[in-house]
């Protein structure tokens, strides 16, 4: 832990600024003041000194490698994305929920365009500096604080420590950031209790070649000392000249306190502006975690032995940009000298003829033969060797450098696949990752500010999020929520004073981190979507957002196109339920029906068979009636 304020040190502006000079004289005895404006020039192309009358007619050639190696060393280093995970022991939905929310502050603070201006100013200067803090004119509420976390990133010329040898931050007895602000603007930042007329401009020491003011600008430099008092984080602001905030807390509970003791009268203000001053603690008071961590994350680009400051990739390539700016030079300026032949001419040779070298030209040599007056000077042509070193020099340099074609993913070979060069590639990277680690670590330590600002600055926070393609299925297919509209993009409200009390640890996720990972990731998913291994939801969701620009417009159309289809589906079934219905009436009246003609059928057999029967025995009747007649019939002839 850092030494904390000796209590019984003199807190001045003269304190303070003596403090920041120091801070500045180091910069200076380790050459940082005099060569990291030239880093930056290098790098910007800005490679030659100010020409003089001896060297204004020598060509000045840029062949920028330096910018070329920056770049793809940066490209290689914020190729992997990055994901802050904070992980609360024992506690999913805390863990997903401070997560997401973390996810949708980052994006509104702009920390990813931080991140990009950060490795630049790494590896150009060898360090990166980010600053936290919070800015009540940012839009947004929470609760009775208004406004929002907003970084920055700070030159590493603009800040003291108080050891410079000490690497950990968070381990210094005091931090010092300067800026730049118009005495007007800090008159208004003041303390009510300030005499105003002691802000006054000062001279702005040049650093830069465009770091020069405006004539006529009343601007001063402003010093933020942050430093600790019995473990709280507390900060102050002076000029050269006065204090112009005196020392308070960054913890908003200590200040809400300090206002509302002030409100009571029973608070002395002389006592309120000193981080010594003893607050009277309520029965009904919470102990609050102390805010401990300044808000300050350090980054180097390769470490430099014994100083917080790191190196960069300018440092040792500066020599090397020269020499090939120098060959290039020196071969230009060979064709100026020497593209036009020199002419030698005796006295009297051109007789008052002037010679411009126009073409088909025809000059009359008027010496006295045999002689002649007018000849061209042999040329002497530039070394063959001078002119393969320059691009030998460019070559290994990247190669010492590990900026080769692999890696800025120059055409290696026709006839390689891009699996090749991904392989090829993966085995480049490994010095790369040295760069990596060192970024990704610089990024666990910001995960933890955030944690400390998210915990003690937000309430009743309004963000939103969305759901993965697991979550959004599973909630489509549960049956609380069949026929309702699940949206991709939910909302949710987040609390700092939930998590105050919870121990959160902060992970770095990295995703893929090879150039042509999306290459292959195209070819993957479209030989999964020919196959029918994977629905077109599927395809868009997962497919690289550089490759498709349009991808979150395929996937609203595709989600419309589902929903569509699905109530499509669910009208057709409606309607064959109906129709089945329909047909299960029709069925049940025509079973009525055939019960009935069975029945009527029945009905009618019988009285067949009754009559069959009734018409039988009446010719059986008539049968024996006739039978007897004849019987008679031949009795009564026999007779006679």
């Amino acid at each position: 832990m850092a030494e904390e304020r000796n209590e019984n040190k003199n807190l001045t502006h003269e304190t303070l600024w003596n403090d920041y000079q120091n801070g500045q004289a180091y910069l200076a005895n380790m050459g940082f003041t005099q060569n990291i404006p030239i880093y930056v020039d290098f790098f910007e192309g800005r490679q030659y000194p100010a020409a003089t009358e001896d060297t204004k007619h020598i060509p000045k050639p840029v062949f920028n490698m330096i910018e070329m190696i920056v770049d793809n060393k940066i490209s290689n280093v914020l190729a992997s994305p990055i994901k802050h995970r904070f992980i609360v022991e024992g506690n999913k939905l805390a863990t997903e929920k401070l997560t997401r929310f973390a996810e949708y502050q980052k994006k509104e603070m702009g920390l990813a365009e931080a991140d990009d201006e950060a490795a630049e100013e790494g590896s150009v200067k060898g360090t990166y500096i980010y600053h936290f803090y919070w800015d009540e004119k940012a839009p947004g509420k929470r609760g009775n604080y208004e406004g929002g976390l907003r970084v920055q990133v700070i030159d590493m010329m603009n800040v003291a420590f108080a050891d410079p040898s000490e690497r950990d931050e968070q381990k210094q007895e005091w931090i010092i950031l300067s800026q730049r602000l118009p005495v007007k603007k800090v008159r208004e930042m003041a303390d009510d209790d300030v005499d105003k007329n002691l802000i006054t401009s000062d001279m702005k020491e040049t650093l830069y070649h465009y770091d020069i003011e405006q004539e006529g600008m009343q601007e001063c430099t402003v010093l933020l000392r942050y430093f600790r008092k019995d473990g709280e984080v507390y900060f102050e602001r002076g000029t050269k000249s006065t204090i112009i905030n005196k020392p308070r807390p960054l913890n908003p509970y200590i200040n809400l306190k300090k206002l509302e003791n002030i409100a009571k009268k029973d608070y002395d203000p002389e006592i309120a502006a000193s981080p010594d001053e003893v607050l009277e603690k309520k029965e009904n008071d919470i102990d609050k975690p102390k805010l401990s961590l300044y808000p300050i994350a350090v980054g180097s680009w390769k470490k430099r032995h014994g100083s917080i400051y790191g190196r960069g990739e300018v440092e040792a390539l500066i020599p090397n940009q020269k020499a090939v700016n120098q060959e290039f030079s020196m071969q230009l300026l060979d064709h100026q000298e020497t593209g036009y032949s020199k002419i030698l001419v005796k006295a009297n040779a051109l007789n008052g003829q002037e010679i411009t070298n126009v073409p088909g030209e025809v000059i009359t040599d008027y010496t006295p033969s045999p002689n002649w007056g007018i000849k061209t000077l042999e040329r002497t042509s530039i070394s063959g060797s001078a002119l393969q070193l320059a691009p030998q020099i460019v070559d290994l340099t990247r190669t010492v450098t590990n900026s080769n074609e692999v890696i800025t993913g120059d055409m290696i070979s026709k006839d390689l696949s891009g699996l090749a060069i991904a392989q090829l590639q993966a085995q480049s990277q490994k010095p790369i990752s040295r760069l990596q680690k060192n970024f990704w670590k610089t990024q666990e330590k910001i995960g933890k500010i955030l944690v400390q600002f998210y915990k003690f600055f937000y309430r009743d926070k309004e963000f939103s999020y969305d759901l993965t393609l697991e979550e959004l299925n599973a909630l489509r297919n549960n049956p609380m929520y069949q026929g309702q509209l699940i949206e991709q993009t939910q909302f949710d409200i987040f609390n700092g004073e939930e998590f105050m009390d919870m121990n959160v640890e902060v992970v770095v996720e990295v995703g893929a981190g090879t150039q042509y990972s999306e290459i292959q990731s195209m070819s993957m998913l479209n030989s999964l979507l020919a196959a029918g291994l994977i629905d077109p939801m599927t395809y868009y969701k997962l497919y690289p957002e550089n490759a498709m620009p349009f991808k979150a417009d395929l996937i609203a159309m595709e989600e419309a196109k589902q929903r569509s289809e699905l109530q499509q589906l669910r009208v057709l079934v409606q309607q064959m339920a109906q129709e089945l219905e329909k047909q299960n009436t029709l069925s049940k009246e025509q079973d009525k029906i055939i019960k009935q003609l069975t029945g009527e059928l029945q009905k009618s057999n019988r009285m067949f068979n009754a009559l069959q029967k009734e018409y039988s025995d009446k010719i059986t009747v008539q049968n024996e009636f006739v039978m007897d007649l004849m019987r008679r019939q031949q009795q009564g002839g026999k007779r006679e």
